[in-house]
């Protein structure tokens, strides 16, 4: 009898042991991938002329033959190519050099401030408003004035108004322009 209880017993022992072998639970496992994309801010200068009554791109090489009392079109405009709202802002830098290579004074050379834009204690003019993706500012100036007291050293003298232009993301950055941080340290 003894063999006989050992032997269920063992008998019990293997098929506990099967039992708990084959055993299973049920289980799942997933992965998301989230992609995350960080947004673009990139803009592009527009400047523009009038030629025989037509908006046109102004020219690389500039303008010439231009005589004391003329304005010249130089319409400035600035473009977001980017993917995100932008703060905008904007330098404009005179020079006048004569034709022996001397600075002139450029108080002989004016230009209007359009609406929309306001001038900062640091010189630059910001936009006042936001710039979404494909869109651009209102104009920043349309005409550079020269003055009709231009005397004979202004003869052949070469007059740049060097614009250049600078973004910054609206998100998270001031509910103003004026107040939006992380501007570029230099021109680029």
């Amino acid at each position: 009898m003894k063999k006989k209880i050992l032997f269920v017993a063992a008998v019990l022992v293997c098929i506990a042991i099967a039992a708990a072998g084959t055993l299973a639970y049920f289980t799942s496992s997933t992965t998301a991938h989230n992609v995350i994309t960080s947004g673009k801010i990139d803009i592009e200068l527009v400047e523009k002329t009038i030629e025989d009554g037509v908006e046109v791109d102004f020219p690389e090489d500039g303008i010439s033959g231009v005589m004391p009392g003329a304005s010249v079109d130089k319409i400035v405009t600035v473009k977001n190519t980017g993917t995100s709202d932008a703060w905008i802002r904007v330098a404009l830098e005179a020079t006048i050099v004569s034709a022996s290579g001397e600075p002139l004074s450029v108080d002989v050379m004016t230009y209007g401030i359009e609406s929309g834009w306001v001038l900062g204690n640091d010189g630059y003019y910001y936009y006042t408003d936001s710039v979404v993706p494909g869109a651009s500012t209102t104009t920043l100036i349309e005409e550079v004035h020269f003055a009709p007291s231009m005397g004979n050293e202004y003869q052949n003298c070469t007059a740049n108004l060097v614009v250049t232009a600078q973004a910054v993301q609206v998100t998270h950055n001031g509910e103003t322009v004026m107040e939006a941080v992380g501007w570029p340290e230099s021109a680029e």
